[in-house]
């Protein structure tokens, strides 16, 4: 959307409800089944976005999970991941969230050249099929960090005054690990900035022994396996990528790569008898610092999403709403909508509160989703120990508080899950126009256009003692159904559109 009609919609939104909203009935509580996940596309052009099956606007708020990852275990004593539980998925539905990024690594997908374990892409359907259960959408996230777990400093490796030795991560596997003897050795305590690291993402951009098409090909595995379930949102290509040896062609070779994906992964869909699913592509880690957005012409599909990382105001010193307009820029330049692979605080939550708080307004008002990193963070995790034998801090703060050594399960951080879990449309037909959400409130505003009569869904957390009150103009009688931490809100609307949600009077 234009900047200007956002604007206006929003004004025009606060005028309306702040006016006697009028109610087309009592709102009505509901036994009534769940409507399941609809398959999702992306549309591309001057109002981009991602649509389910009936037309609907869907914004994909949620975490990432790395319990499938194959990361470096730097210390015998700590599990690097800790494995998926049967409450994870429960969990994260009870404050509302309907997607997670689910963290696959290279290394456990493809252990030998050209072979697929089997065990693994199983694993992968169970855990789809487990978020599925609870109304939750999969990303398929091809996770690597520093390339992978075998560039990690040997035994015995000595480094210079400058330079340290580096942790090993997450990503490709051992034969896809070309180095060419470069060393392991970091500087400035940055994994990326690795001889080993930029050796190995050179030869993947070159295809050195075909590993690029290696990884190609794993994709249209995966597509064929997940072409025809809707509940997979879609696949990010490659998270994080490294420039390689030099920054100024890096955008190039990323989006050679990234060209190289779609058309695999169309293909295989195709095949498979798939509609397509949407295709999350990232720019390169230097990202927003750096201006690294490759030519919107490095592919014609116009099923793609574009999907940087914002820790604006977090681990880096840019401002989140300067990260923010940079991703709507860049979108624009793509014709696409975009959304948050990553984002998230790792201290204090009662301090960094408030900056979580700005990033949710900037989220709503660009009516985009995005997934915290992470739900949960093992103690043997390579960030939580930083270094080979490192040991972590007592408390790891990701989405939950974790305790160490031992994995411990403090539960989620109340600071996170007040503002994540805020009010928001899980699908809105037609257009979204407008969005005002409150965590601390669980007030929301909303407003939207339709050309055809359809369902709207909203998530509405537990506040107070009773359904919340659904009011606006637009829309039929709502029905209110309880689910575990909140409320399921469905009510038919069309035309233009406008609902206000708050708690029940006291």
């Amino acid at each position: 959307m234009q900047p200007g009609r956002l604007g206006a919609a929003i004004a025009l939104l606060t005028v309306v409800l702040l006016a006697a909203c009028g109610d087309d009935g009592e709102p009505s509580s509901s036994t009534k089944p769940l409507p399941p996940l609809q398959a999702l596309h992306a549309t591309r052009g001057t109002n981009p976005g991602i649509f389910d099956a009936s037309g609907r606007q869907v914004l994909l708020r949620g975490v990432n999970l790395n319990s499938l990852g194959d990361y470096f275990q730097g210390n015998p004593d700590l599990p690097s991941v800790i494995p998926l539980m049967s409450d994870d998925f429960p969990t994260m539905a009870r404050y509302g969230l309907n997607a997670v990024r689910l963290i696959l690594s290279w290394s456990s997908l493809q252990p030998q050249p050209g072979q697929i374990d089997r065990n693994y892409i199983r694993r992968i359907h169970a855990a789809v099929d487990a978020a599925k259960a609870q109304g939750i959408y999969t990303i398929l996230d091809m996770h690597q960090d520093a390339w992978g777990k075998y560039i990690a400093s040997p035994p015995g490796t000595v480094c210079s005054a400058t330079r340290e030795t580096a942790i090993g991560w997450d990503g490709a596997p051992q034969w896809a690990t070309i180095t060419d003897g470069a060393s392991t050795c970091r500087a400035l305590s940055t994994r990326e900035l690795s001889p080993a690291v930029v050796a190995a993402f050179k030869n993947f951009y070159d295809d050195r022994d075909g590993i690029q098409t290696s990884l190609v090909n794993a994709w249209a595995t995966l597509a064929s396996e997940f072409a025809r379930e809707p509940a997979v949102a879609g696949y990010d290509l490659l998270n994080e990528p490294h420039f390689g040896a030099s920054i100024s062609t890096a955008p190039a070779l990323l989006a050679a790569y990234s060209g190289r994906a779609i058309a695999a992964i169309r293909a295989a869909e195709h095949t498979a008898g798939g509609a397509g699913h949407i295709v999350f592509f990232e720019p390169v880690i230097l990202w927003p610092a750096v201006d690294v957005a490759f030519s919107p012409d490095f592919t014609t599909d116009d099923n793609i999403v574009f999907a940087p990382h914002n820790y604006g105001d977090s681990i880096n010193n840019i401002s989140l709403e300067t990260t923010f307009a940079h991703a709507a820029s860049d979108a624009a330049k793509y014709q696409t909508t975009f959304w948050i692979g990553e984002f998230g605080w790792f201290s204090d939550p009662p301090a960094n509160k408030d900056k979580l708080i700005r990033y949710a307004q900037q989220e709503d008002q660009l009516l985009v989703g995005g997934t915290w990193w992470q739900w949960k963070q093992a103690c043997g995790d390579p960030h939580s120990i930083g270094h080979i034998g490192g040991t972590p801090a007592p408390q790891i703060i990701q989405f939950r508080l974790e305790g160490c050594p031992g994995d411990l399960n403090l539960g989620p951080i109340p600071e996170w899950t007040t503002v994540l879990s805020r009010p928001h449309p899980r699908a809105a037909p037609g257009r979204l126009l407008a969005l005002v959400s409150d965590g601390d409130t669980a007030l929301m505003r909303l407003f939207g256009m339709s050309d055809a009569p359809g369902q709207l869904d909203l998530w509405v957390p537990q506040h107070g003692s009773g359904p919340p009150i659904v009011q606006g103009e637009g829309l039929e009688t709502p029905q209110i159904i309880a689910v575990d931490g909140g409320y399921r809100v469905l009510a038919t609307v069309s035309g233009t559109y406008q609902v206000s949600v708050s708690p029940p009077s006291s």
